[in-house]
């Protein structure tokens, strides 16, 4: 609740602004906008939007995952997360499969990519992520990658 409070004491410092100022959501969600235009803008000449290059760094990172699990690392609601996936089965980028241990459940794994397609996907994702953060230094983007691991439930 202390984020809150620090909205309202911004707020009653200055009535003519909406309170934003001095707000870590806002400026985390404008950061957030602003990456996801540079992701998207690296992703879009591979085909794919950004939600979708995300699916599949995940999938080739972690390997074939549960549907739940995936949605789960994700991040994202249910519903954005079908509809996603749907979207992605349907351009021929990740197959759902039968789980081999639960005949209820099915394991999302990717389709095959070569390496150099792979490879390029990366480097265009690096690039628009060193962009994004190019008035960073080192020390300064270790220790965002730290904060966010916490606040995101990722430590």
């Amino acid at each position: 609740m202390r984020e809150i409070s620090h909205i309202r004491d911004i707020r009653k410092r200055d009535s003519r602004r909406p309170g934003l100022e001095g707000s870590i959501g806002y400026e985390l969600g404008r950061a957030f906008r602003r990456l996801t235009r540079n992701v998207t803008a690296a992703a879009r000449p591979h085909g794919l939007s950004a939600s979708q290059a995300n699916v599949l760094l995940t999938l080739w990172a972690q390997g074939p995952l549960p549907i739940g699990e995936l949605q789960a690392l994700l991040a994202l609601s249910s519903s954005a997360f079908t509809g996603a996936l749907d979207r992605m089965e349907k351009a021929g980028l990740v197959r759902r499969v039968p789980s081999p241990t639960d005949r209820r459940s099915f394991i999302v794994e990717p389709v095959a990519w070569s390496s150099t397609r792979k490879n390029e996907l990366f480097d265009a994702l690096l690039a628009a992520e060193d962009d994004f953060l190019a008035s960073l230094g080192k020390p300064e983007r270790a220790a965002l990658l730290s904060l966010l691991r916490k606040i995101g439930g990722g430590d």
